[in-house]
């Protein structure tokens, strides 16, 4: 077995300051990264204080990235989205500031583009109150408002039903 020996507060320091470079980090995550290369807690908050005050690393820059990504590549809407931030241990001022940075006709187009996307796939979902239910559930699992997806869905029945 193989001994691994701390990395030194310069050498980790590099690391972690390349590993921001690289792409979007939170002080959370690069806490754990620290703690898993052996450095001890103070060493460790004074490399997050070092790589905040050089801009490496900015929480609510990393939280604005992450809700914006999240919603436009994953179609995330804001509960989901908040529950990611939370689960990253961001502050909750934070993840405030992430969501009202969202653009709100974005935000709606992409609503309206998977739930559009899911009754594209099974066109049936449309047809019963409990079909339209399970949609209404998909669309709140997919972390959007119950009132945004529940207007969707009667718009595109609305439109189906006049075709």
């Amino acid at each position: 077995m193989i001994q691994r020996h701390p990395l030194t507060y310069e050498n980790a320091l590099q690391r972690a300051a390349a590993l921001c470079s690289k792409c979007e980090q939170c002080s959370p995550d690069i806490r754990k990264k620290l703690s898993g290369w052996g450095l001890s807690a103070s060493d460790a908050s004074r490399i997050i204080e070092r790589l905040e005050q050089t801009r490496f690393i900015d929480d609510s820059r990393f939280a604005k990235a992450y809700a914006h990504d999240k919603l436009a590549f994953s179609g995330w809407g804001r509960m989901k989205i908040a529950q990611g931030l939370w689960a990253k241990r961001l502050p909750r001022h934070i993840i405030d500031v992430a969501l009202e940075s969202l653009d709100k006709e974005e935000y709606v187009r992409i609503a309206i583009k998977v739930i559009s996307s899911r009754v594209r796939s099974n066109p049936e979902l449309l047809d019963t109150y409990e079909n339209r239910t399970k949609l209404l559930r998909f669309g709140v699992g997919r972390g959007f408002e119950m009132k945004l997806i529940a207007s969707i869905i009667t718009s595109i029945k609305r439109k189906r039903d006049e075709e």
